[in-house]
């Protein structure tokens, strides 16, 4: 089963913010999608969510379903999304929060079921001690946590995350994650994650796109696509590359560095991390 995006354009008003955009994600795959800000991450995502509507192009799942013709109720059984920000209802407890993510499924009243999704997904993200408390007395990081979570109990089978792990300090955002790549595999799902961090794409993600003004620019492995020539085109900063227990590692250099070391950005060998997976483990265990 895929997700497919096929000439994509999005816009507000008379700007156009996605700029053809084809991508396709398949199941059991973490995709990162990389670039600065204002680069058309968010716009994309939520566009595949059904919050934006596009121009032109399309958006497809599985035997060719299209997602922008599903009801608000049935694409929420497909998709769920997970904002940058809190958003959370005033007057709900962390347990009720959660549940949202489910109301697809059931009428008036949730189930058993629908309990125990919402269980699992609380335990899952570190919540299952703190259900009975209100979300207004959340701090950012625990509502992120809790948007995840909800999104989880939603059992999707495309799961969009809009820089998660922003308001995150460092266990969490490693936690997040870890969560995000296990529930891709285990649960077969199709997922992209808007992330900031060159270093946790590389990390935790199959593959990463790279937005530049609305364009893919670049498509591929972490250990393929990085190079301090891209990077230096996305973000405008100089870098190394590195590779650290067999993961690609991006370095940002000063001006101070370049003159203090005689420096120049330069891509390292990192051959190794482009053959098969069983070469690979032989390489770097």
């Amino acid at each position: 089963m895929t997700l497919r995006i096929s000439s994509l354009e999005v816009g507000y008003g008379k700007r156009q913010v996605v700029k053809g955009a084809s991508l396709k994600v398949e199941k059991g795959e973490l995709v990162g999608l990389l670039g600065s800000n204002g680069s058309g991450k968010s716009t994309l995502i939520k566009t595949i969510a059904g919050i934006n509507s596009q121009t032109s192009g399309s958006i497809t799942w599985n035997d060719g379903t299209d997602l922008t013709k599903l009801s608000r109720r049935d694409l929420a059984k497909i998709v769920a999304y997970v904002p940058q920000s809190i958003g959370l209802s005033f007057g709900l407890d962390i347990r009720e929060a959660v549940l949202l993510g489910r109301t697809p499924y059931f009428g008036t009243k949730p189930r058993d079921e629908d309990w125990a999704h919402v269980e699992a997904a609380m335990q899952r993200m570190g919540l299952d001690e703190l259900g009975d408390r209100s979300v207004t007395e959340l701090s950012g990081g625990q509502g992120q946590r809790v948007l995840i979570a909800r999104a989880l109990a939603q059992d999707p089978e495309i799961l969009l995350l809009d820089e998660p792990t922003s308001a995150l300090d460092i266990r969490y955002q490693w936690q997040t994650l870890e969560v995000a790549r296990d529930v891709t595999r285990k649960n077969n799902v199709a997922a992209i994650i808007a992330i900031h961090d060159l270093n946790q794409a590389a990390r935790f993600t199959d593959r990463v796109i790279f937005l530049q003004d609305g364009v893919v620019i670049a498509n591929g492995r972490p250990a393929d696509v990085y190079s301090p020539d891209l990077i230096k085109r996305v973000y405008g900063v100089d870098v190394e590359l590195s590779v650290h227990k067999g993961f690609v590692q991006v370095h940002p250099l000063s001006e101070r560095d370049h003159s203090r070391l005689g420096l120049n950005a330069t891509t390292p060998d990192i051959g190794h991390l482009r053959r098969p997976a069983e070469q690979r483990d032989r390489v770097t265990a």
